[in-house]
């Protein structure tokens, strides 16, 4: 069964997760502070195997370079995020004037869609563009997490370089579509459900309209 610990980092409060079977752990969006997100872990006395990106803006990256220093952890991200991984600009690092630039390559890259397994847990990944061209949501069991393309209520901003209003109704009908209920854990702000979505969002509702 998997667990989940929630490290808020940066100034943009990134929800960075610790996903993990007890043994083995997946590090979802290490935005910021990797010092505390390794403590984390150890904590758990878990050990870092993957660190998987739902897209690379800096507050979901930042600290992605020195964990999987430390671990040897596997890089996890869209294909379609691969230039953002590597140009501080599209990143947004470039209004951090004082932090040097890191380049990221993914050891895996996702494409539409794909799986993952670690030890019995089993991730899934799902291409859901609007926010950036590669944002993707993450599955395991009951939970979902939605990176910045669905929030409580909202759904991430599209005015961003790479942001696409039209791929974004697209990606939140395909959301809405999916079978069964999910745990949704977004990379900022409360934990909400997909059912409580499919009712209450407007942008969902929208997309259902399209």
């Amino acid at each position: 069964m998997m667990k989940v610990e929630t490290v808020s980092v940066g100034f943009l409060n990134t929800n960075c997760y610790i996903a993990h079977n007890g043994e083995s752990a997946a590090v979802i969006d290490p935005g910021a502070d990797a010092e505390r997100i390794l403590n984390t872990a150890d904590s758990l006395g878990v050990k870092i195997k993957y660190v998987f990106l739902t897209h690379a803006h800096f507050d979901h990256v930042l600290a992605a370079s020195e964990i999987l220093e430390k671990t040897g952890a596997l890089l996890v991200a869209n294909v379609a995020e691969r230039e953002r991984l590597r140009n501080p600009e599209l990143s947004g690092q470039t209004m951090l004037r004082r932090r040097e630039f890191v380049a990221l390559y993914p050891d895996i890259e996702i494409g539409e869609s794909g799986t993952l397994k670690m030890g019995e847990l089993t991730f899934s990944f799902l291409r859901t563009p609007g926010h950036t061209e590669g944002s993707m949501c993450i599955f395991c069991e009951d939970t979902m997490f939605s990176g910045d393309t669905l929030f409580a209520g909202t759904c991430g901003r599209c005015d961003l370089q790479g942001g696409d209003y039209a791929e974004m109704l697209k990606s939140l009908r395909k959301l809405y579509e999916l079978d069964g209920e999910y745990k949704v854990l977004p990379g900022h702000e409360a934990a909400t459900t997909l059912s409580e979505e499919r009712v209450t969002n407007p942008y969902m509702a929208e997309a259902m309209r399209q």
